[in-house]
């Protein structure tokens, strides 16, 4: 209880993103960040574009990823912006830890939408809840934070149009975002009738949702246990293996080894040392999708 009581306080917290603490400076260092360098001129809906990182020590985090995954991290004050290979796919925000908030860290990602307010009426018709916004976000578009049904949280996006092309994640690069669920049939309700999702690939415990033949995200059923409802990213690696021998020396738990992932080896479960949960995977590009 006391897990799910800092989660869901962090996630209201992550309305700081929207907000921009109320400060001047993070407000401009936000406005100020694109979620691409490099815009395709076009609106992907229902295609994972961001993530940052809510966390009460970007410092001892950003370290981490960066001798983990060789990221780049340009810290500017209250917010750091993090590349791979020089390009843009990230950013982290300071939120600091209370008593009640040990640890508070978690990777929120942004999903585009081509009209924020028909998507915000979309989420509450559909039983969702908005947290925050729409706002202003300055070059990255107009945001909003949203809660669906099953108490998970997520930025909507709206970028005009200037959301990254789809193409192959390099080692390093996002691959990936899944939806954990206790109800799956409901969350895959609602984003199909919030985000477009117009098909459903199902295999087993997990759906793969597609929108115009595009696999965006996934759902993976979870037990009966409400603290570990939420997105989890999916970092591209060469080695799994070789990333979780690093993982515990640099301060990050290894909670799923590759050895004992679902798929045989090609994935694992991590966190880094202020406790944001991220998978790893090998993955072909030959494969359909980041999974």
């Amino acid at each position: 209880m006391q897990s799910l009581i800092r989660i869901t306080a962090l996630l209201i917290s992550a309305s700081l993103l929207l907000s921009g603490c109320g400060q001047t400076n993070v407000r401009s260092e936000i406005a100020q960040t694109p979620v691409t360098e490099n815009p395709s001129n076009q609106s992907y809906p229902g295609k994972f574009i961001w993530h940052d990182l809510i966390t009460p020590d970007p410092q001892l985090a950003g370290q981490f990823y960066q001798d983990l995954f060789g990221w780049e991290i340009d810290y500017q004050g209250d917010y750091a912006v993090i590349r791979n290979r020089g390009k843009l796919i990230a950013g982290m925000l300071t939120v600091p830890a209370t008593v009640e908030q040990d640890n508070p860290a978690i990777w929120l990602p942004s999903v585009s939408v081509d009209d924020i307010d028909l998507s915000a009426q979309l989420v509450t018709d559909n039983g969702g809840t908005i947290l925050k916004g729409p706002a202003d976000m300055g070059l990255r578009g107009q945001g909003l934070l949203v809660r669906d049904p099953q108490q998970t949280d997520l930025v909507l996006l709206d970028t005009q149009q200037a959301d990254p092309a789809d193409s192959a994640p390099n080692v390093g690069d996002w691959l990936w975002d899944e939806v954990w669920t206790t109800d799956p049939e409901a969350s895959e309700t609602f984003y199909a009738a919030v985000l477009g999702y117009d098909q459903v690939v199902s295999e087993g415990n997990y759906d793969v949702l597609i929108r115009d033949t595009k696999w965006r995200a996934g759902i993976r059923t979870i037990k009966d246990d409400r603290q570990h409802q939420r997105w989890v990213p999916v970092v591209r690696v060469a080695d799994p293996h070789a990333i979780t021998q690093q993982v515990s020396a640099l301060g990050g738990t290894v909670w799923i080894s590759p050895e004992n992932a679902p798929n045989q080896g090609e994935t694992a479960l991590i966190s880094d040392p202020t406790g944001a949960l991220l998978l790893i995977q090998r993955w072909s590009p030959a494969a359909k999708g980041g999974r």
